[in-house]
């Protein structure tokens, strides 16, 4: 089964943030005082990075998705828009009659 980005990316984003979390408790805990407050504020800083980097790849992954539903106009919407309507529908024909051919010849 091949998964999309769309499908795989609530994954990643919450396998990201369990990770910052870990580093943001571990380094707040400071149980073995090896962090400085420093330490603390940078791993603040790395975490507000990733949010930002999670948005941005939300907005991305939208705008890439709009992309790809978009439909370019077919030979014979153009003829249509154009006035060559008998060239149009004659085109329509030989469509429908490749989509049937090849109906027939799947298994």
């Amino acid at each position: 089964m091949t998964e999309t980005a769309a499908q795989l990316l609530p994954d990643l984003i919450n396998a990201a943030l369990e990770c910052i979390d870990e580093r943001v408790e571990t380094v707040t805990r400071n149980e073995h005082g090896f962090y400085t407050e420093e330490d603390a504020e940078s791993i603040q800083r790395e975490r507000q990075i990733i949010e930002r980097q999670i948005e941005q790849l939300g907005r991305l992954l939208q705008a890439a998705q709009a992309i790809a539903s978009m439909r370019a106009p077919s030979v014979e919407q153009i003829l249509r828009r154009r006035g060559f309507g008998f060239e149009a529908d004659r085109i329509a024909n030989l469509v429908r009659i490749v989509d049937a051919l090849d109906k027939e010849r799947q298994p």
